[in-house]
């Protein structure tokens, strides 16, 4: 929701100026009122679920998904909620992805919210997940994961031009023409289309004829009815242009979506399949999760913080929306901050965050003395302090059946995949989530995805009384926490982590046995931050955990659809000549999808990868940017590859 006369700087969100009159919530900026003060939710039922034809549009579908323009109070998604869940199949998922440029604070929202008490339960719940005022993508997950609310907290056009997905039907209720011109552009209606599905209903409270002529442009039949109230008129309509599938190149074109209620098997229960097998239940697919290790073989809490990189790229985006979606995930401990200090100037990293749109609730810079007292130890460089960084528990593994068992292959079987176990056993299944780290690529051979294994080692050390001072985690080019819960029982701190390329072809065990120099590396550098403190465990037992990462070439995750290699290179050899036109559907390996590559962030990333996993799935509207997915697909070495000149 933006004009010319409402323009700001990239990454800053604008403020609508909200104001209370008459018990009217009013926008100062644009000179118009949220809703009815009459009967706000009488006038949302009528224009706008009346205007898509009701319960009518989902009753018997499994799947929903809408769009909406001018989230303002959450009014009208709030109306829609209600309806679906009173109606709607008792398995069925509703996505809804709304654009809002002036997003309302908590206070606003709960104050327009009071007026209506047959939604007050849904209005609370809506509070209590309302992200962080931060520019860009944000996913929530309602109503025990049923339904999925994707806000767009940015200008309109871009955010639907960033937008992928097929919309069964639009709400566009941006304030009105004459007062927010920019919302209602020829090309705003241009992306509206391209993200229709065929038959997509539209509805709106405005009745002008350039909103008509500039719908009907791209493709919508649309027809005049009564207004509600005082208002004459309103438009409502129906997408008969097209259909595209333009939001991707073909070899990044997601495959058709698994059906409804699929029985998915996610190899591996670490952070990845944790999170994998949480989100695909959450989108209604039946899960099993099979893993050789104990369930419970977890640490006992992890760090979630930022890392910073430039927002330019998908992955300074990605790495910056991951954080922000963990930290906003329910049940976690309250926040007590991290500090990161830097070798090299912190300058960089505060031009990034501020870029993205971040305030001090999320980084701040701090001196030296500042970043001393923060911590409790004195330090020797200043840096950056994350407020919201914090120590949290893994997930649990809720709505899925778990079975620890190793895999040993993974085979096509009638039009889904036979999971072969090592006790002899296998396991059905429609399609499979490869969430085992290094070994994911064995799993799926013919993929063309290129994992590496990095080992990487924690140490456990006893507190000692100039230790134990230490109230903040520390990152330096390692980290070590303050006092915490270790693994198997008992406190100390954590010093971490060692970082090398290990070869599981030439070695494929060894890697989980602790050494002296890998404890050495980390703990010079500690000692180069908080000064004397290395010193005290120079006598200190060598105890801890040694795993393997999995990373890739360009630090990104892989995430979604896996490719066949030899198919990719049949229909896409032609790609280094650069030559543009129709390409043939990107070919997949059937059902078979893949979450891996997470390096030392898996903590950050984990929880919004999945939600991109679990939506490619279900086809439903991504919850982040085209080129962060395009960006973070499994088949993008290969194209890489075949983007090179022979020879």
């Amino acid at each position: 929701m933006t004009d010319e006369n409402h323009s700001r700087a990239p990454g800053i969100l604008g403020s609508a100026d909200p104001d209370w009159r008459d018990g009217a919530l009013r926008s100062r900026v644009f000179g118009d009122v949220y809703f009815s003060v009459a009967d706000g939710l009488g006038e949302t039922r009528y224009v706008f679920l009346d205007g898509i034809g009701g319960a009518g549009g989902w009753v018997g579908r499994s799947r929903f998904h809408l769009g909406e323009l001018g989230f303002g109070t959450g009014l009208n998604f709030l109306a829609l909620w209600e309806s679906w869940r009173r109606t709607a199949p008792a398995d069925a998922r509703l996505h809804v992805v709304s654009v809002e440029g002036f997003p309302l604070g908590v206070d606003d929202l709960a104050r327009a919210h009071a007026a209506f008490p047959e939604l007050a339960d849904l209005a609370s719940a809506l509070r209590q997940a309302w992200p962080r005022r931060v520019p860009g993508f944000h996913r929530l997950r309602l109503d025990g994961g049923r339904v999925s609310l994707t806000l767009l907290f940015g200008p309109v056009l871009p955010m639907l031009r960033q937008m992928a997905g097929r919309m069964d039907a639009w709400f566009l209720d941006g304030f009105a023409p004459k007062h927010n011109p920019d919302m209602w552009t020829d090309d705003v209606f241009a992306e509206v289309a391209r993200l229709s599905a065929p038959g997509a209903r539209l509805a709106t409270f405005s009745a002008a004829g350039a909103v008509r002529r500039g719908l009907t442009a791209q493709g919508f039949v649309m027809e005049k009815r009564p207004g509600f109230g005082d208002k004459s008129e309103s438009l409502m309509g129906r997408y008969e242009g097209a259909a595209g599938n333009n939001d991707f190149d073909s070899w990044y074109a997601p495959p058709p979506p698994l059906a409804p209620g699929a029985h998915v098997a996610v190899i591996g229960g670490g952070i990845a399949g944790r999170a994998a097998a949480r989100a695909a239940a959450d989108e209604g697919f039946r899960v099993t999760l099979l893993d050789p290790a104990d369930p419970a073989a977890q640490p006992d809490r992890v760090l979630v913080s930022p890392r910073l990189a430039d927002p330019a790229e998908p992955y300074g985006r990605f790495m910056a929306q991951a954080f922000v979606h963990a930290d906003a995930r329910a049940g976690l401990p309250p926040a007590a901050g991290a500090l990161h200090l830097p070798e090299g100037d912190a300058g960089r990293l505060l031009d990034f965050a501020g870029r993205l749109g971040w305030g001090n609730d999320l980084v701040q810079a701090v001196t030296a003395v500042e970043a001393s007292d923060l911590g409790g130890l004195p330090v020797a460089r200043g840096g950056v302090w994350f407020p919201a960084a914090r120590f949290a528990a893994p997930p649990g593994v809720a709505a899925a059946e778990v079975r620890q068992a190793r895999v040993t292959a993974l085979a096509p079987e009638d039009g889904g995949w036979a999971v072969s176990l090592a006790d002899g056993s296998t396991v059905a299944a429609d399609a499979v989530v490869a969430a085992a780290g290094p070994w994911s690529a064995r799993l799926l051979p013919g993929s063309g995805m290129d994992l590496r294994a990095n080992r990487g080692q924690l140490s456990y050390l006893p507190a000692t009384a100039k230790s134990a001072r230490l109230r903040l985690p520390v990152s330096f080019g390692g980290h070590l926490t303050p006092v915490t819960g270790l693994v198997g029982g008992g406190a100390g701190h954590v010093l971490g982590s060692s970082y090398g390329r290990w070869d599981l072809t030439a070695a494929p065990g060894g890697w989980e046995h602790l050494t002296e120099r890998d404890r050495a590396v980390p703990m010079a550098k500690l000692a180069e931050v908080v000064p004397g403190l290395a010193e005290d465990w120079g006598a200190a037992p060598l105890t801890g955990w040694a795993g393997l990462r999995a990373t890739t070439a360009d630090h990104l995750p892989l995430v979604g659809p896996v490719a066949d290699a030899a198919g990719y290179e049949a229909a896409y050899a032609d790609l280094h000549h650069g030559r543009r036109g129709d390409w043939p559907a990107a070919p997949y390996q059937a059902g078979a999808y893949v979450l891996s590559g997470l390096g030392s962030r898996g903590y950050q990333t984990a929880f919004l990868a999945a939600e991109i996993l679990a939506t490619q799935m279900s086809g439903a509207p991504l919850p982040v940017d085209r080129q962060v997915a395009a960006a973070l697909h499994p088949g993008r070495m290969v194209v890489r590859r075949l983007r090179r000149p022979p020879g």
